[in-house]
């Protein structure tokens, strides 16, 4: 990242700070005055940057001793922000050096995808590359309207469209998803393919609204197949606002990641606070729902349902304070340790390091920061932080 150890130290503390509001959640004035240094302390700090490009929601590939990274990557000034971004990626030997492999895939002509590429999962099978990415159209409807994306292809770095059984987009008639009461925004985005190991099965997590009342319906959408670039079949959401939605916390859930673990499935995802319903947000202490809160949630079956976990009100203790946003989990060669990487929002800049560990301590996860040596890193386009693990 192209941040010395004064300003990165800067980031952390001002990243959990609240972002803003919307016009659904009421802020004291105290909090409204720390938004307001936030965001100022942010905009100097983004100047330092000198015109690098808008970076965010990155995800890793382990590929046997390489690591390909994969990240969005849009234009300082547009807005809405996210309204127009490439897939690009990096690659590296250690998660310190890493060499900028450009722009992987950019919007098409087909309207569905033709205004921004969104988050995404890569998976290597039988020697394939298969990338789910979601996607976006240009204006009006379409701007706030999403798909799921197949690409495949044979090095991880050269990437072909795949229009068998894609793009995955519900129909209007769905019974299970829809588009949004509050900001007719159709969420369908953030793909995550888990492979049962019951089962077999290939299941595709995912960000979604679901068709109950209110302004907060946000879930995580679930489809199945039997192969991996199969026809995915719509099944249920696994995480969903009640009938009453009145004090479902959430208008859209993002980056959902699952690990099966002592015969549970633990589901992870990431929401901005702005987007959480201040009734919800009550149930809380102060400072333990920021944006960089990484959700968890539980589950005895893969179909769900999935349900907090109670004894830390489902949040992963520490993950609070980070400043991360839309966190990732990585493993390491430690099967109760994995690296936590994500974004800082504020100045869209990737955070793919070991500076935070999120930690199996018996019977919970627990996000620390880790003891390590702090380097300055840039590669061409790619702004993270980063040094080897063990």
């Amino acid at each position: 990242m192209n941040l010395n150890r004064i300003h990165h130290g800067i980031v952390s503390l001002i990243e959990p700070i609240p972002t803003g509001a919307s016009e659904l959640q009421k802020i004291s004035i105290l909090e409204r005055g720390g938004i307001r240094i936030g965001n100022t302390i942010a905009k100097i700090l983004r100047a330092y940057l000198q015109g690098a490009p808008m970076n965010w929601d990155p995800w890793i590939l382990k590929d046997d001793d390489r690591y390909l990274m994969f990240y969005l990557q849009g234009l300082e000034g547009q807005t809405p922000w996210w309204s127009f971004s490439h897939l690009c990626g990096a690659v590296s030997k250690d998660l310190h050096h890493w060499d900028d492999l450009g722009i992987l895939v950019a919007p098409s002509d087909q309207p569905w995808e033709s205004g921004r590429i969104s988050a995404g999962h890569t998976v290597k099978e039988n020697g394939t590359y298969y990338l789910f990415y979601s996607a976006g159209g240009k204006e009006g409807r379409e701007l706030k309207s999403e798909g799921i994306g197949l690409a495949t292809s044979t090095d991880g770095i050269h990437w072909e469209r795949q229009s068998e059984h894609f793009p995955i987009i519900p129909s209007d008639d769905d019974p299970y998803y829809g588009r949004c009461n509050w900001t007719k925004h159709f969420h369908w985005r953030d793909p995550y393919i888990f492979k049962d190991p019951k089962s077999g099965q290939y299941y595709m997590f995912n960000c979604a609204s679901s068709k109950t009342p209110g302004n907060f319906q946000g879930c995580v959408g679930l489809a199945v197949s039997d192969t991996i670039d199969g026809n995915y079949q719509l099944l249920p959401p696994v995480v969903v606002a009640p009938p009453n939605a009145e004090d479902w916390g959430f208008y859209h859930l993002e980056r959902p990641q699952v690990i099966y673990r002592n015969n549970q499935y633990h589901l992870f995802f990431s929401c901005f606070r702005m987007f959480q319903n201040q009734k919800w947000l009550h149930k809380y202490p102060r400072g333990r729902i920021t944006n960089s809160s990484l959700h968890w949630y539980v589950s005895d079956r893969v179909t769900g349902p999935f349900i907090p976990v109670e004894y830390n009100q489902s949040i992963v203790p520490g993950s609070e304070t980070s400043g991360l946003y839309g966190t990732n989990l990585l493993e390491t060669s430690n099967p109760d340790e994995y690296i936590a990487y994500g974004w800082y929002h504020r100045l869209h800049v990737l955070e793919v390091s070991p500076r935070y560990r999120i930690r199996w301590m018996g019977d919970n996860y627990e996000m620390k920061l880790a003891n390590h040596r702090q380097i300055e890193h840039t590669s061409g386009k790619v702004q993270s932080v980063s040094e080897s693990i063990p």
